[in-house]
């Protein structure tokens, strides 16, 4: 039985990742590094730390890796302030599911936890989760499980019960680790198949999860 949702943010509740793509694209001409989605694509899903370390090795001497995060954080808000924060389809509509179907809600997402709250804000979704929680602030980030435990624990509902609904390879590869219900919905890019087959479904949009909710609901 579904007692708790575990939502990753960027490229599942907000189509943001398309926008840091483009953002670490325009770095690299700057700098004079030819960078594309295939590169990009490898970084979904990783903690600052771990998207750090793989900006110095594409990058090298040329540039460092901590500055580069910034620089490509503070052109992904110009770009999201001069645009807006787009949210992805079926988002409000399953929150309205879950909050009738009494089950908890949570967000575990490698963005610091200040950018996960300003964009809850700017949506207007404060106050709809029982808790956010960054991979920065556990020992390891996905694909490790850490994120998705603490927050089964710190709710007090086992894994079993719990649903993950993530975007990216290392996002699913981390539910996994966990042993947790997986749905994969996919952004960028589609995962391996012999992940896919590890989830419980890959579905088009947040939309689609809903009649899994309540298919749920009725067999309780």
């Amino acid at each position: 039985m579904i007692q708790l949702v575990i939502f990753d943010m960027d490229g599942l509740m907000f189509d943001t990742e398309n926008v840091t793509c483009r953002a670490f694209i325009e770095k690299g001409k700057e700098y004079g590094i030819p960078l594309d989605k295939k590169a990009f694509v490898k970084l979904l899903g990783l903690n600052s730390i771990a998207i750090i370390n793989q900006y110095e090795k594409l990058f090298g001497a040329q540039m460092d890796g901590a500055t580069l995060y910034r620089e490509v954080g503070t052109r992904k808000k110009e770009i999201l302030k001069e645009e807006g924060l787009p949210v992805k389809k079926g988002l409000f509509e399953l929150l309205e599911t879950l909050d009738e179907a009494g089950i908890k809600k949570a967000v575990a997402s490698g963005s610091d936890r200040e950018e996960i709250e300003r964009f809850l804000d700017e949506t207007g979704l404060v106050g709809r989760f029982d808790m956010i929680l960054s991979t920065k602030e556990v020992k390891r980030g996905k694909p490790y499980p850490d994120v998705f435990q603490r927050i089964c624990q710190e709710l007090s509902v086992n894994p079993s019960d719990t649903l993950v609904l993530e975007d990216s390879d290392n996002g699913v590869k981390a539910a996994v680790a966990g042993n947790i219900p997986v749905i994969n919905i996919p952004d960028l890019v589609e995962i391996p198949k012999e992940l896919q087959e590890k989830c419980l479904a890959v579905e088009d949009s947040l939309l689609d999860v809903i009649p899994y909710i309540l298919s749920e609901q009725k067999n309780i």
